[in-house]
């Protein structure tokens, strides 16, 4: 019998399991999902805030946080009910959601509108970022760290499917508002598919779950929380900015900014491509710090004054030095706390989106003072204290 506060209730009856490869390939789909509606906000936010907020560049900043708002809030509550209630009709629900929060951001007129349709888009994506990483690791629990950082490969595949999409639609005449309607309809294949596919009925390992209250008093968790919580910031923070940012601070034009998200995209996606092999020879904390590190190096480099296309590359190779620490940082957090289930993934993601929220509003407050390059510069703190952490880990052993 589980002991006090470590029970789970199965979902409802569903059919056999079946293989794993088809649990990770659904969840790769609904990962891709997450990644078009993330980044939509960053490519049409010009156009958005032409139109609603006239360009007040705080109010753009905050429109951007918003979606985390709503993203923190559900991933907060959607781990522990899966660990009591099942993954299958969370996650089939979470895609009413972002249908719901893209019609109303489509419809907006006024500030108020267009921000809380964001954090209702937010919270859908909430609800399934919260729960993939620890559906895809119970199908194969003794390869967290090769599965994770293939799954999340496809957020910047999603990344990629948005921006090509916009590309083309706004080449054909498509208003900003037409886009959000359309892709409104990209969540609901997803939502019907874990309606479908076979779940396991818990993440975590053996008969017994661990509370969140006893892995919060694990001084090793909260070090995974610091270390996701500064890679949110070190990605979220530069991404969701980045087409204003090439645009507004290096001199760009919007097919350009567009062309920088696509390039971070790519760089992301081989990344955590090459992470899922290297995961094997090379051990998780390596990955980590040498992913902090080369995160520095190109954040510097893309917050100096210089030729637009200098400032692209730059950008894009942090989407490279970036790509593997979040899912990395999930993968060795299961290894080390087996027995956690999805309320530890909860925990982490919302920390880790907590980074999200910071970073953009961070970067749209410094830069009403002092300018988008100075904004972008400031977020050079999260890698430096990532390395800092590795090497405090290392050392401590």
């Amino acid at each position: 019998m589980n002991a006090p506060g470590q029970d789970f209730r199965p979902e409802a009856p569903s059919p056999p399991l079946q293989s794993p490869a088809l649990i990770v390939a659904a969840c790769c789909f609904a990962m891709l999902s997450i990644g078009t509606a993330t980044n939509l906000p960053a490519l049409c936010l010009t156009s958005i805030a032409a139109d609603v907020w006239g360009m007040d560049v705080r109010y753009s900043g905050l429109f951007l946080s918003c979606y985390f708002w709503g993203l923190v809030a559900s991933i907060m509550a959607s781990g522990p009910l899966a660990d009591r209630l099942g993954f299958r009709y969370l996650l089939a629900s979470s895609a009413l959601f972002p249908l719901g929060g893209m019609l109303m951001v489509s419809a907006a007129h006024a500030g108020l509108q267009a921000l809380a349709g964001s954090a209702v888009v937010g919270f859908g994506s909430g609800i399934s970022d919260a729960l993939l990483t620890p559906l895809a690791c119970a199908a194969y629990p003794r390869e967290r760290v090769r599965i994770a950082n293939l799954l999340h490969a496809f957020y910047p595949i999603g990344m990629l499917a948005a921006v090509l999409g916009v590309l083309l639609l706004m080449s054909l005449g498509w208003d900003w508002r037409a886009i959000y309607r359309l892709m409104a309809m990209t969540s609901i294949p997803y939502g019907i598919v874990f309606l479908l596919v076979a779940l396991p009925r818990h993440s975590h390992e053996g008969e017994e779950r661990l509370p969140g209250r006893q892995l919060l008093r694990q001084p090793m968790f909260l070090v995974f929380l610091a270390l996701i919580f500064l890679a949110g910031l070190s990605e979220l923070g530069p991404a969701q900015w980045l087409p204003a940012y090439v645009e507004q601070a290096a001199g760009g034009s919007k097919t350009s900014g567009a062309f920088g998200l696509l390039f971070l995209g790519v760089m992301m996606t081989l990344g955590r491509f090459a992470n899922s092999a290297l995961s094997h020879k090379i051990s998780a904390r390596r990955l980590v710090a040498a992913g902090g590190a080369f995160s520095l190096v190109t954040l510097v480099l893309a917050a100096l004054p210089g030729p637009t296309y200098l400032t692209l590359i730059w950008l894009g190779l942090l989407g490279l030095s970036f790509s593997g620490l979040w899912p990395t940082i999930l993968s060795i957090s299961g290894d080390r706390f087996p027995q956690a289930g999805a309320s530890m993934y909860s925990l982490l993601h919302a920390c880790g989106n907590m980074g999200g929220l910071v970073g953009p509003l961070t970067v749209g407050l410094i830069a009403k003072g002092y300018g988008l390059r100075a904004g972008m510069a400031s977020l050079t703190l999260a890698p430096l204290l990532i390395m800092a952490l590795c090497a405090w880990e290392k050392k401590r052993g």
